[in-house]
């Protein structure tokens, strides 16, 4: 495992001011690239969200395990408890808080800080449909709760057959929402909530999950989904029909995984596939060719520390623009959320050529 992971290399309002971000950057100003050994590389790490300062240090150094004091003027103090889903509009950043129950939006704009989901009990994900409607993946409650582009609750639907719902995808007029205790795909009507199919079953052979953990939806209509405990990424079409794989090979080398969570794409069809195990994230082409890796393990600069979710995020770059190295521009940030250290969330840029 040491020789794959060293290869593979959000309503209550609550004011926040907004730090200067440029004083984390100049605590260590050598930037991180990747690939690091390159003239022209494609990726930098830049900072770090945390929610006590906004922006945190650019800087991943600190205690990996460090655990959270149960005392509410703690928690108040240090917003995040455990991160889950991630998902953006213009302005805004979305992040689901297991910890604290409750939706967190960051406006960047204003540097203020709400909230809603009052009810949620273990929020893991989110998916906002093009109208502003949210639909939030309540595990806890086993549920999935949907809200208004204003954040006001509309409705809740779940699967009467009982399921763990964790991560959910829009398409059209369904909701494609990842069930990790049946190991399968619910398909349901995105406005009433009926179930209209269910995809997968227990197991390892095609068309079979084990523990599936997050779904999305490309821009040639077809669903990918983390096939978590089976090592790989599987391909299908609205009807369930399963097309591909990624990840032919778990453990092995680069371009196959141990425990992949996260997916998205970015708008030129690459797919991101964040790794629990080797904490790092890699990318494809869309012929499925590896292009690269970025991401640290452990408590270094750029660092990962179990990584559970990823957002590409095209909207708000411009926030970040500070934060690039000398003779580089953004395109796009890439966000991670990390289940433990002391940063919640990983920035890093895609860089433009």
């Amino acid at each position: 495992m040491n020789a794959i992971k060293k290869y593979i290399t959000s309503g209550v309002v609550i004011a926040m001011s907004l730090l200067a971000v440029s004083v984390a950057f100049a605590a260590d100003s050598k930037p991180v690239f990747y690939p690091s050994d390159v003239k022209n590389p494609r990726i930098q790490f830049l900072s770090t969200i945390d929610g006590e300062g906004y922006f945190g240090s650019n800087s991943s150094f600190g205690n990996r395990f460090p655990g959270y004091n149960p005392d509410s003027s703690v928690k108040e103090k240090a917003p995040f408890g455990q991160t889950y889903g991630l998902a953006s509009t213009q302005d805004e950043l979305f992040i689901c808080d297991v910890t604290k129950q409750q939706v967190m939006i960051f406006n960047f704009k204003t540097s203020i800080i709400t909230k809603f989901g009052e009810g949620l009990s273990k929020p893991a994900g989110i998916a906002i449909d093009t109208d502003g409607t949210r639909y939030v993946v309540d595990l806890g409650n086993m549920r999935i709760s949907v809200y208004n582009a204003k954040n006001a609750f509309v409705r809740n639907m779940t699967d009467a057959q009982g399921w763990y719902p964790v991560s959910a995808a829009i398409l059209n007029d369904s909701l494609y929402v990842v069930d990790t205790k049946n190991h399968q795909v619910v398909v349901m009507n995105k406005n009433t909530g009926v179930v209209t199919k269910r995809i997968g079953q227990p197991g390892e052979e095609v068309g079979e999950f084990a523990a599936p953990s997050a779904i999305t939806v490309g821009s040639n209509g077809l669903i990918y989904v983390s096939n978590t405990h089976n090592g790989r990424v599987d391909v299908i079409d609205a009807n369930g029909k399963f097309v591909d794989k990624f990840g032919d090979t778990p453990n092995v080398a680069a371009g196959s995984f141990a425990r992949p969570k996260g997916i998205a794409f970015d708008k030129e069809n690459r797919l991101y596939v964040v790794d629990n195990s080797f904490e790092n994230v890699q990318i494809f082409n869309d012929k499925k060719q590896f292009l690269m890796p970025f991401g640290e393990v452990g408590n270094v600069k750029g660092g990962l520390n179990l990584p559970m979710t990823i957002l590409v995020d095209y909207n708000n770059a411009k926030y970040f623009s500070k934060y690039v190295a000398p003779g580089h521009s953004l395109e796009y940030v890439i966000l991670v959320a990390n289940q433990t250290g002391p940063h919640k969330i990983s920035v890093f840029g895609f860089l433009k050529q």
